[in-house]
């Protein structure tokens, strides 16, 4: 009788849980704890205590003895990485919910990491990310026991199909077999007979000079020179914007290349890339400190305080450089 009504508490604090409603599961869960101490319950327990009450040390051991217990369930993992950054500790966090998508891919918690916005690129960048290929690739190379074999497997497939193209693919065109040619044969030159064309005289006098033709008779034959009344030369011109991203510091940025589909990008200290668009390029930098922008060869002026978030439009309205530029960057 005890161990349903403490299934029946815990689902009404988890549905409290789900509402945002922290303060009434602490209630739910609190009376459940003291009927039984599942893992389950000490896991929403630990999250509520951190919340209401600034219990973070309470709360963190409690959802570690409810991971020991169930190392995959996401729930725990989810409550712990909450309680980090309910604690400033943004780094555990991270890590916390990055060991708990190995497991399972929990939507909480990629939301969470979305919002972050250090939820790491795909495998493979072209496929999409829920793809199965990009899905089992990112599990393996999370897990250090498979790293090493993956990346062995793929630098022996590269090896053998660069030996195959070397020995299988001719380098060299065939050559072409020469006919056996008789040096005391006389050549016959080749007659060449001008085409005519099937007009009869009375079209020819109908017919009135073209003005784009200039037309000069010779005697015995006529040729015709023609020469083109307008000789316009058409030039296209496209111009393409270049920007290149440099990383001082690692930082997240949120990218928009002429208004198309978004992306982002996590680079590290030491890591640049040069983008190129059309028209415009828009930037969310979480970290404005932590990168250089080059447009069009010149630095443009950003703030550099660490850990800034900033929203920028390439190209501005003025020059990069000049202080009213600065305008043009919106600061969070």
């Amino acid at each position: 009788m005890q161990e349903k009504d403490g299934e029946k508490l815990y689902r009404k604090g988890l549905e409290a849980l789900n509402r945002g409603d922290t303060l009434s599961a602490l209630s739910y869960f609190e009376r459940a704890i003291n009927i039984e101490r599942s893992p389950s319950v000490c896991s929403g327990y630990a999250y509520c205590i951190a919340k209401e009450r600034g219990q973070i040390s309470n709360a963190i051991s409690l959802c570690e003895e409810a991971i020991q217990k169930e190392p995959q369930n996401t729930f725990h993992y989810l409550n712990l990485g909450r309680i980090y950054l309910i604690h400033n500790n943004r780094a555990e966090a991270i890590k916390t919910f990055r060991e708990a998508l190995k497991y399972e891919e929990n939507p909480v918690i990629i939301e969470i990491l979305n919002t972050l916005g250090l939820r790491r690129p795909p495998v493979i960048k072209f496929l999409k990310r829920n793809n199965p290929v990009n899905k089992y690739l990112g599990i393996i190379l999370r897990t250090n026991r498979w790293r090493k074999p993956l990346y062995a497997l793929i630098i022996s497939f590269i090896a053998i199909t660069t030996l195959f193209i070397f020995l299988y693919i001719p380098s060299e065109k065939p050559k072409i077999p020469i006919s056996e040619v008789n040096p005391e044969s006389p050549i016959k030159p080749l007659e060449v007979k001008p085409e005519v064309p099937s007009t009869t005289p009375e079209e020819i006098k109908s017919k009135p000079p073209s003005p784009e033709l200039e037309v000069s008779p010779d005697k015995a034959t006529q040729k015709v020179e023609v020469r083109p009344k307008d000789n316009h030369i058409l030039e296209t011109k496209q111009d393409i914007h270049t920007l290149e991203l440099i990383a001082e510091d690692s930082t997240w940025i949120h990218l928009n290349i002429d208004e198309g589909k978004s992306r982002e990008i996590l680079l590290n200290q030491g890591e640049h890339i040069k983008l190129n668009a059309k028209k415009t390029f828009s930037l969310k930098i979480g970290n404005a400190g932590g990168v250089k922008l080059i447009f069009d060869g010149k630095e443009v002026a950003t703030p550099k305080e660490k850990g800034k978030v900033i929203t920028i439009t390439l190209p501005l309205s003025y020059d990069s450089t000049s202080e009213t530029s600065k305008k043009n960057i919106d600061t969070e």
